[in-house]
């Protein structure tokens, strides 16, 4: 009998997850408010709004855009098999409660080694984004207890994302930049996070009935100027990187944290069986698809980068920088 499982938002996730479900032989229903370009067979959407429409019916549904409770406390367990949603690892704090969403300006936590699902969370609420996040992941395990899983990405990079950190260096390659400052010297550690293991470990998870937390993590965490490298090897570009010591806009990245934070997806390796890969053998699709569709307007094409409250491109204050070198 063929499974049937219902995706909830058509970005860089669903696309992934529609790839990984129909691998799989699952009849998939993808439902989002517009019909996702990439869309292969127009059979499989279904416009969706969660504020009007009823909820799906269906063995799995995977929700990729689920921010808080109320995102998620519509769903009836007696016509859902199992819910899966995306999380984030932002949820976690350290011994000191400090998260990255207060980094800023309570100080960025500190972690003896890689984060397992283990790890302290922030705790549920209407404070922050990482609350928001435990709020749903709450109401998500009140609602359907072992029959939910709750995946955690860090930095998720692939295909038709939103917010594809990589633009930060693929923009500055194809516009012929030589020199491309980091700061903290470019060793930053931001766990980055393929979205292709989050979708093959939400169709694992339906498929063998398996619930719980489950951090999606590479098998590596690369730094800053190790993901650069990459990108610029990726796109057959030469480049000099320049480490800075001081510590301001010039040299920002998306990735860039003064102390490594690094997660472990190694119980999902176990209990799934779907092992990660390196983030150098899983970043060219992303960084091709970037190339590809270069925009004209990245800030439309890409608005939670461009919602970062610093010029991500401000190559006038960079060159006034080296030329003062």
């Amino acid at each position: 009998m063929t499974r049937s499982v219902a995706i909830i938002g058509a970005g860089q996730i669903g696309f992934a997850a529609t790839h990984a479900f129909c691998t799989e032989a699952w009849d998939v229903t993808i439902l989002s408010r517009t019909r996702p370009a990439w869309l292969q067979f127009p059979q499989q959407w279904r416009a969706y709004d969660a504020g009007v429409d009823p909820p799906p019916r269906a063995d799995a549904v995977l929700d990729t855009i689920a921010y808080d409770a109320a995102d998620v406390s519509h769903y009836d367990p007696d016509c859902i098999g199992r819910l899966i949603v995306v999380s984030s690892a932002s949820v976690y704090c350290d011994d000191q409660g400090r998260t990255l969403d207060e980094g800023p300006v309570n100080g960025y936590p500190e972690f003896a080694g890689a984060i397992t699902e283990h790890q302290s969370t922030v705790k549920g609420g209407p404070e922050s984004y990482s609350t928001r996040k435990v709020r749903m992941e709450e109401c998500v395990r009140a609602l359907f207890g072992e029959r939910a899983t709750i995946l955690r990405p860090c930095a998720i990079y692939g295909q038709w994302s939103r917010h594809p950190r990589e633009w930060w260096f693929v923009k500055r390659l194809l516009d012929g930049r030589a020199h491309i400052p980091l700061i903290f010297g470019g060793q930053s550690q931001f766990q980055t996070s393929d979205v292709g293991a989050i979708a093959a470990t939400a169709e694992a998870s339906a498929s063998l009935g398996v619930g719980g937390i489950f951090n999606i993590a590479d098998a590596d965490a690369p730094s800053v100027r190790e993901i650069g490298e990459a990108i610029a090897a990726c796109l057959d570009k030469d480049v000099e990187f320049v480490g800075l010591e001081e510590v301001g806009l010039i040299g920002r990245t998306p990735w860039s944290v003064p102390r490594p934070f690094i997660v472990s997806s190694a119980r999902a390796a176990v209990v799934t069986g779907k092992q990660s890969c390196s983030y150098a053998d899983r970043m060219p699709l992303a960084v091709q698809w970037l190339h590809h569709h270069a925009p004209a307007d990245w800030r439309v094409a890409f608005p939670q980068l461009a919602a970062y409250p610093w010029d991500l491109f401000d190559y006038a204050v960079e060159d006034r920088f080296f030329a003062s070198l």
